[in-house]
């Protein structure tokens, strides 16, 4: 219903005078009223009932721009998406696009949610800049432009296992604050480097057991009882279309250390990593500048004196992990001389 109401809406509004007189037009759950100034659209106004739930706008129609104003009550995140904006470059409009919503509650989960959204872009013979955010910047996302003609991307939240959720990337990962920082070209072409720092793996995910394998050794986290605990998490990707790549990836917890690259289309509920953990790294680093200790100890996870492969396929809901027993035993300099993988 609300994609129908926005295409009449839109429809109405780029037609050049369709009616002489103001007009209200009425259905069960939606209403539009359009104002006229000399035979021309000066404003429109509608109200939607969906889901027990109202949403507001207003369009002021002028010569030069549009400005739009929308404000909601509360919209699942799911919701949200299919109506998020994602202007792209449009030869047949010539007018300066405002565009403003007000959004009460944005329902991610049963345990959280966002209060006091505010999303705004403009829109200006091809896209120019888009902010959102909560009132208490749980959750901050824009697109500002660069001096050098690029945009800068920009997002961070305090609650990274959510935004992970939201995105539907993965359910198991608790807590954590998020920062990204990349160069945005168009939606479905830029790069974005994400760090998170101080979070958790779900003890029930399917992984789990290759998070606790990978700490056997880290003794100080199991006298704690907090192998599911990391400090850190870095992945620079890149998308292109709808695929996501990544590579030199990075996640760390206490002496362990995991580096894995690989794929992922969500579209297509697929993906692909490679990986190699080290139990020990971020204690043999302690040791890389000792003279002649520095020779056994390698510059990176995959060099790491003891360290092992796994790899994880996702196919639909079907999610396979692989552990390479063998590579552990495998001088980290040469490991990849005996890879068992390909």
């Amino acid at each position: 219903m609300i994609r129908k109401l926005f295409n009449l809406s839109f429809f109405i509004l780029f037609s050049q005078s369709i009616f002489a007189y103001d007009y209200e037009f009425k259905l069960d759950d939606a209403l539009i009223s359009l104002k006229f100034d000399e035979g021309k659209i000066s404003e429109i106004k509608f109200e939607i009932l969906r889901n027990n739930q109202k949403h507001f706008g207003i369009i002021d129609y002028s010569d030069k721009e549009l400005n739009i104003n929308l404000n909601t009550s509360i919209i699942t995140f799911d919701e949200f998406k299919k109506f998020f904006p994602k202007p792209q470059k449009n030869n047949k409009l010539n007018k300066k696009i405002n565009f403003n919503w007000e959004i009460a509650e944005l329902y991610i989960s049963n345990e959280y949610s966002l209060y006091s959204n505010k999303l705004n872009f403009t829109y200006n013979k091809g896209f120019e800049l888009l902010t959102f955010y909560d009132s208490k910047k749980d959750f901050e996302f824009s697109i500002l432009p660069n001096l050098n003609g690029d945009k800068q991307l920009y997002l961070s939240t305090r609650n990274a296992g959510q935004f992970f959720y939201a995105q539907k990337i993965t359910k198991n990962m608790i807590g954590g604050a998020l920062i990204g920082k990349g160069t945005f070209r168009r939606f479905d072409d830029y790069d974005l480097t994400i760090k998170v720092k101080d979070f958790s793996v779900n003890k029930k995910s399917e992984f789990y057991d290759l998070i606790f394998t990978s700490r056997l050794l880290d003794i100080f986290s199991i006298l704690q009882n907090k192998q599911d605990e990391f400090n850190y998490l870095e992945v620079p990707l890149k998308k292109k279309g709808k695929l996501f790549n990544f590579d030199h990836a990075i996640m760390l917890g206490g002496t362990v250390a995991f580096s894995f690259k690989g794929e992922a289309n969500p579209s297509k509920k697929t993906a692909k990593v490679n990986g190699t953990y080290g139990p020990l790294y971020l204690f043999e680093k302690n040791f890389q500048n000792v003279p002649f200790l520095k020779e056994l100890f390698g510059k990176n996870v995959e060099e790491s004196l003891i360290a092992a492969d796994f790899k994880v396929i996702k196919n639909g809901n079907k999610t396979d992990f692989m552990f390479n027993p063998l590579s552990i035993l495998t001088p980290g300099k040469t490991r990849n001389f005996f890879d068992v993988w390909e």
